[in-house]
């Protein structure tokens, strides 16, 4: 009798399981499945549709305005409202010209420069990729300030901290994640979004933009000139480069090679002039590849040509107004302005007429000595010719001299590869050494 009753006495908890297991025994795996999709569809029938989370919410949020008509940030959200950035440029001149652009941007937007890193509501550091020790230098100087933005919680509004340029577009991973040092990052094709990457920021968020382009020149941006009281400028005349040489990392970091329009530097130089600049660097990667094609009439069918001994696996380019148009249209907005440029290739200077411009008109051809002549003596030189040039005077960077004469290669002689030497009015001797 004992054993019976313990049998049919059992504990609430042991019912429970028994009941369960006799659901789940009387219950088929096909009953099962239909209950749970009867279930979902009349949640899904009875909830709220795509149309209330759109439509309706954006409507009200925005006062019954068109969302379609409404941008990702509506036009005040990224105003600058007077604050105040810094700006750190590191590198080569291209990013002292990217400085003048992200400051023009930032400008319209009701951004301020400041002078002073302890005024700075933003510092923006335009930096360098081409040697390991320029990144170092740029790692060493955000731990300084992080630091810095770390006191300043205590006592003001936070500072952000934005990396530009080509550092920004090679390691926009390690940046937004080692230690968390930066705010904003924005490669060099990308400065136009600057704003709306600060907005971003301003809400507590990491914000970045590293697209490259192939268009983007900012030949609509007027570059503001930090020192108009300066006599000498920089203006950007093309971005990117097709060269792709093995050790270079410029094609990686600003991308494919695109001109800026004619129109668009003559004003600049204009305006330049204006201020009273009497000197102006035009710069590129590759300036002597420029070639502007923006205009229907300039984009012909003549292939490009390489100084010789110089060949390309890459296809010929054509059409299109080439540097030595651009000099010469350079040269004529005011005579007494001296023009510049770097960098070009070597490559890219071909043996062809065009091959002058304004008689104060100097280049860095790095090693490869050019002359460059005027036009009015362009027709008695031609393609290939050897010239005597007296020197009137030098700088590190430039000769300045008149043509006395000229020779092509039939009076080289044979065996010593030298040009002949030319006998001046007063008997001096002066030999060209081509070796």
């Amino acid at each position: 009798m004992r054993t019976l009753k313990t049998l049919t006495t059992c504990s609430p908890l042991m019912c429970a399981l028994l009941r369960r297991c006799c659901n789940f025994s009387s219950t088929s795996p096909e009953k099962k499945r239909t209950s749970v999709t009867d279930n979902f569809r009349t949640r899904l029938a009875s909830g709220p549709s795509f149309q209330d989370f759109v439509k309706k919410g954006v409507s009200v949020a925005l006062g019954g305005a068109d969302p379609e008509e409404q941008g990702y940030l509506s036009a005040d959200l990224d105003m600058g409202r007077s604050r105040k950035v810094y700006f750190e440029t590191y590198g080569c001149q291209m990013n002292v010209s990217d400085t003048q652009i992200a400051q023009a941007i930032l400008e319209k937007k009701g951004y301020q420069r400041t002078a002073h890193l302890s005024q700075a509501d933003v510092v923006l550091l335009v930096t360098c990729s081409i040697r390991e020790k320029a990144e170092q230098t740029i790692w060493n100087r955000l731990q300084q300030l992080a630091a810095m933005k770390r006191k300043r919680l205590k006592i003001q509004s936070p500072m952000k901290i934005g990396i530009l340029g080509c550092m920004a577009e090679r390691l926009k991973t390690e940046l937004l994640e080692r230690e968390k040092l930066v705010d904003v990052i924005a490669g060099p094709d990308s400065y136009r979004d600057l704003p709306r990457l600060l907005t971003v920021a301003d809400g507590g968020h990491q914000a970045s933009n590293v697209l490259l382009s192939l268009e983007e020149t900012y030949a609509d941006i007027m570059p503001v000139h930090r020192a108009p009281q300066s006599h000498s400028a920089f203006v950007s005349i093309m971005r990117g480069c097709d060269n792709m040489c093995s050790y270079c990392i410029v094609p990686f970091t600003r991308g494919r090679e695109r001109s800026r329009p004619v129109s668009s530097i003559l004003e600049e130089v204009r305006m330049l002039s204006d201020q009273g600049v009497k000197e102006v660097t035009l710069l590129g990667q590759n300036v002597n590849s420029y070639r502007d094609a923006s205009e229907e009439q300039f984009c012909g069918s003549d292939v490009t040509k390489l100084s010789r001994g110089f060949n390309t696996v890459y296809r010929s380019k054509r059409g299109g107004l080439r540097f030595s148009d651009l000099l010469d249209r350079v040269s004529r907005v005011d005579p007494a302005m001296r023009i510049r440029f770097t960098s070009p290739h070597p490559k890219d200077f071909p043996d062809e007429e065009s091959k002058r411009s304004a008689k104060d008109l100097c280049g860095r051809t790095d090693g490869n000595v050019k002359v460059i002549f005027p036009k009015e003596d362009a027709a008695s030189i031609h393609a290939g010719d050897y010239v005597l040039v007296e020197i009137l005077s030098a700088t590190s960077q430039s000769l300045r001299g008149r043509a006395l004469g000229h020779s092509n290669l039939d009076t080289r002689t044979a065996t010593s590869g030298q040009l002949r030497g030319y006998v001046t009015s007063d008997s001096t001797m002066i030999k060209d050494i081509t070796g």
